[in-house]
């Protein structure tokens, strides 16, 4: 049962739950409608009056669920090695980009970077306008940022800031970033 995972640290859980996503999901049904069905029959199986220890695993697995969806939008994500193959460059030179803001990336539960892939073109570049944004965005979190990227903002016309950058529109992303600016504003 999903929540004997909830009770573990969030890093044990995420990899526990990443292998057995791996495991059970059908063929043919992706990963976003595999989790949204398992959490709704992991959340019916405790009915409308949890437990307060029942609410807090509830709680901790729709955290690693909406975190194993982040980490698989937009293509997944690539080790250092494959970003650096990507952008033509050294893993140093893409450990270097992720340092000073340029790149986006988090820590998987193995302590490896992982680099969203949507951060590349189709040809294989950098999306221009990522650098800037996140260094407007201004925020120590990666996952504010994978956040902020992905999420449709009612002052874009329900857009992603991510959809801008692909649109050519980065002064509107940059500006959308300075707006949210650490504190969430949409």
């Amino acid at each position: 049962m999903l929540y004997r995972f909830a009770v573990r640290d969030t890093s044990t859980a995420i990899a526990e739950l990443s292998e057995l996503i791996k495991e059970k999901r059908p063929p043919g049904v992706s990963v976003s409608d595999f989790l949204r069905a398992l959490f709704e029959t992991c959340a019916s199986q405790i009915g409308s009056n949890p437990s307060e220890n029942e609410a807090k695993k509830i709680v901790l697995a729709r955290g690693i669920l909406a975190r194993k969806q982040l980490e698989l939008a937009e293509g997944g994500s690539l080790s250092a090695e494959e970003m650096a193959n990507a952008l033509g460059r050294t893993r140093q030179g893409i450990d270097y980009l992720r340092r000073e803001g340029s790149l986006l990336a988090w820590r998987s539960t193995q302590g490896k970077w992982r680099y969203p892939a949507w951060q590349l073109t189709d040809q294989g570049r950098l999306l221009s306008g990522i650098g800037e944004s996140l260094k407007a965005l201004n925020t120590r979190s990666e996952w504010e940022a994978v956040i902020f990227f992905l999420s449709p903002r009612e002052s874009l016309d329900r857009k992603r800031p991510l959809d801008l950058l692909r649109s050519g529109r980065i002064q509107d992303a940059i500006a959308a970033a300075e707006r949210h600016g650490g504190h969430g504003t949409y």
